[in-house]
């Protein structure tokens, strides 16, 4: 198994953070997509531990404990553009590889839709040898249906409803908070996660021709393929497939997407449709195939199934479907091994299209699997095509190449198509290796897999980490006699320094199919002089048999240190050429840095998490939670360290800004060396409700934050490792939140709010004391209303500090509506954003206040409707916008708040619909969307309707409508929409008088950034039956007289506004406010 020992980082700030609160409660296609970032992540997630996750619009996590888990703790991280929300019961299972992590990534559950507009929780629970039986019971006993078993993953696919997972967790595991392992029965917790799916001058480009003429086109061999299903009326597939079978929950196999129709023609399309031009590469085999994939996204446990199909009754599966790899066997590895093993099947498998080192999708991951990376027409590798090492132990994936750019095969609807990815280079292999398997019919899985590897031919300059063995040679690989046992050679790392090393050697074994004996000349290249031999020589393989030869490594030669790559190379009479592709890590100047761990009580700390990061390559490396501590093997340089220690209720933060490795490194990690929190503020009976202390690297590196969430400031304890030094990138942030406790304890409708944060640069907080009095802080009198049947919400408080992360304030629940008081200190540069929570509608506003001032808000105001005055800083199209002849919409906010607070709803249908001159151009029915226009300058209309219904009483409906102009940009432009915003004087729970006159003001705003011009004029009409009829209302200066009718009920409003360009904007909102 494979253990995670560096990461990198993401652009941004590294940061560490400790916080405790108090609360009631892919198939494999090479194309374009928006790179995933936390704070592109929002919604509402319920934990596999029963617990609920709220992320808004940044992508910042507000936590409420499951039932039962009033104490609980978590630790949130951000990595890679992920955020991770954590229970710290959970903490163990996750470090030990036996909880998956991926149930806790909610960008990935987002990913994946398994936020809380999904009722289900997909997951895979694994059992021991023989303990099937165990684990159902587990599963059921704690309200999780079994939907199906999976032997060869040793796994059973389970759902687990929302209100039922804290019943599941309990029933799946057990012990203490700090101590929790799983119950018997139950080897492993996995989410059933989502895999992705990722020929006329390609199949010749291979050497398929010459494979034929020899008479091998995979006759008599039978071929998977696990896809989006099969057209299986297809010409191309006459007398080939046969059999087809869906394993997505429904009765059709028939290909919606194209990809697996694609992928199968590759494979075996006679390319009777075009001629003989489109001809697969093993037009002889026969065709298996299920659908696993209903569209490009595929559920593990489908995958598996179709596996477990497939792997009795095929020598060769094409897997042109991945997702992302971790250290150690996921539940597709372990089938992949299990399988193959078992049946002796080759399984062939896509290496997925992220580009970037490290990037192999799993199951190519797998030992077993074959992973193939794409080439272009040229031989050179594709720049989508992802590269090596394997993540975790860095050996060698991907594995062989073949061409996956502009591949052209079979289509739904009996047509052809163009597709580039390594999905497409995959069945290139797959068909490679039928028609080997037709020459040899007795060899296994891992023969072909070695001797389609030593016949690869190398492209370029690419790296084996990037190639492989090279591109798939598939004329080389019938004809050639010799073959070896072994496909690729990872040599052990060799520890610096080297004067002491020994060597260790590696026996190559060859195999002779043919009749005659065979001469090899062996070489082992390129290595400095004396670092790699191999004996002998020269190496006789007798016919039908087999001989051996011996490599030889001694790292002990005066030679650079760092990562070879090189083959051991074969020759022979004629053309023979046996390669295998080895990489050897001579590693570079590194020391052991040993941390011992020593929790409060003096005893070794035996719950931890430490992480060292390099400050120079942002690489950081995880210490394994051994007690008491362990030993980081670092390379020398600069490095920031960081560790948090949990104690029972306790937790410590403790932070090294620099520690500089150039040597043997030992480190005292001693939570007794931390101190709490001290804060007095002027309410006597205020009660802490949250902590958060965090430490902050911001210098570009990527931005791994943790944080964790407790009970009270007794629980949080805080210092610094080591001396203190200049670090000035260095940021640390202490945040904390108080309130007047209820009489249950909770601080539900407590009257005011203390919200603190405090920044220090340079160094880590040791403690912190603090007295305050009213001229330290800001006061804001604040006003909650109800809009909804609800009538509960949680308001949530942050600050953002310069230079650094910003640290969590306070999170309480409210019924409404609700008026309190709430308290902000000001120090450092602090920006306050306030979230509230009503439903599922969250509203959201950033605020910079100053000391001993006092301010009124007022949030949850009706009407709501469209508003774009807070566009999205971090884009430069804002909400809407164009850059070149591209129109592109971000997610509209058109539930606004009365005061222009911008709203989002996850469940909020919408649809968008674009038109140029008065032709439709496009509609989508996702809140972002992009439209391809033509360049020349044209009058536009935007439209937007989003309908919501219980338990939201208010602005049931929205729609708008913009008219502008807009031609071709030469860089990204905002575009100028405005939105007319009424403001009526309405009660608390957003409703006016009947029978009464009443002014209705209504503001004029642009979108930020946006070059829209002045208004000209201002339509306003009233309805008072749901739209049936509309009143036009007087207007005077942006100000509309309407009178209410004597009868209870809503007004529905009708806004039209012209700007001096020519611009219109029209917005609707059904039953704006209500009249009683």
């Amino acid at each position: 198994m494979r253990r995670r020992q560096r990461r990198a980082l993401t652009a941004g700030v590294l940061a560490t953070a400790l916080v405790a609160a108090s609360l009631t409660a892919q198939p494999a296609n090479a194309q374009e997509k928006p790179t995933a970032t936390v704070p592109g992540t929002h919604g509402t997630f319920t934990l596999i531990t029963g617990d609920r996750v709220s992320l808004d619009a940044a992508g910042r996590p507000q936590i409420q404990r499951g039932p039962g888990r009033a104490g609980m703790r978590f630790l949130s991280s951000r990595e890679d553009g992920h955020q991770y929300v954590i229970p710290v019961d959970a903490m163990p299972l996750v470090r030990d590889g036996r909880l998956d992590r991926r149930l806790f990534d909610l960008s990935a559950l987002g990913e994946f839709g398994y936020d809380d507009r999904a009722a289900e929780l997909p997951l895979l629970v694994a059992y021991p040898e023989n303990m099937a039986a165990r684990a159902r019971t587990a599963t059921t006993g704690g309200a999780g249906r079994v939907r199906a078993d999976l032997p060869a993953a040793h796994a059973l696919a389970v759902r687990a409803d929302r209100d039922d997972r804290v019943t599941l967790w309990t029933s799946l595991t057990r012990g203490t908070p700090s101590a929790r392992t799983l119950t018997t029965g139950v080897s492993h917790i996995w989410l059933d996660g989502k895999r992705t799916v990722s020929l006329d001058r390609s199949v010749p480009q291979i050497g398929a021709p010459a494979a034929w003429q020899a008479g091998f086109d995979g006759t008599g061999v039978t071929v998977g393929v696990l896809d989006t299903g099969i057209d299986a009326g297809h010409p191309d597939f006459a007398g080939h497939l046969t059999e087809v079978r869906d394993f997505t929950g429904g009765n059709d196999p028939g290909d919606s997407v194209g990809h697996g129709t694609h992928v199968a023609s590759t494979i075996v399309g006679s390319g009777a449709a075009s001629g003989g031009r489109y001809r697969g590469v093993a037009p002889g085999a026969k065709l298996l195939v299920g659908k696993v994939c209903a569209t490009t996204e595929c559920q593990d446990s489908d995958i598996i199934t179709g596996m477990q199909w497939l792997a009795p009754q095929a020598r060769v599966v094409n897997l042109s479907v991945g997702g992302d790899d971790a250290p150690g066997l996921d539940p597709l590895e372990t089938a992949v091994q299990e399988l193959s093993h078992q049946y002796g099947t080759l399984f062939v498998v896509a290496a997925g299209n992220e580009g970037k080192p490290k990037s192999v999708s799993s199951p190519a991951s797998a030992d077993d699997a074959l992973a193939v990376a794409a080439v272009d027409a040229d031989d050179q590798r594709a720049y989508f095509s992802s590269r090596g090492p394997r993540v975790g132990d860095n050996h060698i994936k991907p594995e062989i190449s073949a061409p996956g750019v502009d591949i052209v095969a079979a289509a739904p609807g009996g047509d052809y198509a163009t597709m580039s990815g390594t999905s497409m280079a995959t069945p290139h292999v797959a068909g490679t290796a039928a028609i080997l398997a037709g020459q040899h019919p007795d060899w296994t899985g891992p023969q072909l897999k070695a001797a389609l590897m030593d016949s690869a031919k190398p492209t370029g300059e690419d790296t084996i980490y990037e190639q492989g063995a090279g591109r798939v040679d598939i004329a080389r690989a019938v004809a050639q006699p010799v073959a070896t046992d072994i496909a690729a050679i990872d040599f052990p790392v060799q520890r610096w320094p080297h004067a002491d090393d020994s060597p260790i050697t590696q026996v190559v074994g060859y195999r002779n199919t043919g009749t005659a004996p065979v001469t090899l000349t062996l070489a082992i290249a390129p290595a400095p002089a004396g670092m790699l031999t191999v004996s002998p020589a020269t190496l006789v393989v007798p016919a039908g048999g087999r001989a051996e030869a011996t490599i030889t490594v001694d790292t002990r030669v005066d030679a650079p240190d760092g990562v070879y790559q090189g083959a051991l190379t074969a020759t022979g009479a004629g053309d023979l050429r046996v390669r295998t592709p080895f990489v050897l890590n001579r590693e570079i100047e590194s020391y052991d840095v040993r941390l011992d761990h020593t929790g409060r009580d003096g005893k070794p700390a035996t719950e931890y998490t430490t992480v060292a990061a390099n400050l120079t390559t942002g690489e950081f490396s995880t210490l394994p939670g051994t007690p008491g501590g362990g030993i980081l093997r670092l390379p020398k340089g600069r490095y920031a360290l960081y560790s948090t220690i949990h104690e029972g209720a306790v937790s410590t933060l403790l932070a090294q800004p620099v520690l500089d490795v150039r040597g043997p490194v030992t480190e005292a990690v001693d939570a007794r060396n931390a101190k709490p929190v001290a804060l007095t503020v002027p309410q006597h009976d205020a009660a802490p409700i949250s902590i958060n202390v965090s430490a902050n690297w911001d210098d570009g590196l990527r931005y791994p934050g943790v944080q964790l969430s407790g009970v009270s400031v007794t629980d949080v304890f805080f210092g610094r490792l080591g001396p203190a030094v200049a670090a000035p990138e260095f940021t640390a942030t202490l945040g904390v939140g108080l309130a007047r406790p209820g009489r249950d304890g909770t601080f539900r409708n407590s009257p005011y709010t203390y919200d603190l944060a405090y920044v220090g640069k340079g160094d880590m907080f040791t403690g912190l004391t603090r007295k305050l009095s009213p001229k330290n802080l800001a006061t804001v009198k604040t006003t909650y209303r109800s809009q909804s049947t609800t009538a509960t919400a949680t308001r949530f408080h942050r600050a953002s500090a310069p230079g650094g992360a910003g640290p969590i304030g306070s999170n309480t629940p409210v019924d409404l509506p609700f008026k309190g008081t709430e308290y902000y200190n000001t120090d450092g540069g602090i920006v306050w954003t306030s979230t509230f929570v009503e439903g599922d509608n969250l509203t959201a506003q950033d605020s910079t206040f100053r000391s001993g001032r006092t301010y009124t808000q007022t949030w949850n105001a009706a009407p709501f409707g469209p508003s774009v005055t807070q566009a999205p800083t971090l884009s430069p199209l804002g909400y809407a916008g164009r850059d070149g002849d591209t129109i592109s919409i971000a997610s509209v906010p058109l539930f606004g708040d009365a005061t222009g607070r911008p709203a989002s709803r996850d469940d909020q249908p919408v649809r968008f619909r674009l038109l140029r001159d008065g032709k439709e151009i496009g509609t989508s029915d996702s809140a972002w969307a992009e439209f391809a226009v033509p360049a020349g300058k044209a009058t536009y209309r935007l439209e937007a309707t989003a309908t919501r219904g219980a338990p939201d009483i208010l602005s049931t409906s929205v729609s708008v409508a913009w008219t502008f102009t807009s031609a071709h940009t030469t860089s990204p432009e905002r575009l100028p929409l405005t939105t007319a915003r009424p403001t009526p004087v309405l009660d608390d729970t957003n409703t006016a008088r009947t029978g009464r006159i009443m002014t209705i003001p209504v503001a004029l705003d642009r979108q930020a950034g946006s070059k829209a011009a002045p208004n000209r004029t201002l339509a306003v009409s009233a309805s008072f039956d749901d739209g049936r009829t509309w009143v036009a209302l007087p207007v005077i200066r942006n100000v509309a007289l309407i009178s209410h009718p004597r009868r209870a009920g809503f007004v529905s409003l009708r806004l039209t506004a012209t700007d001096t360009a020519g611009s219109t904007v029209t917005q609707t909102i059904q039953r704006a406010y209500r009249i009683a």
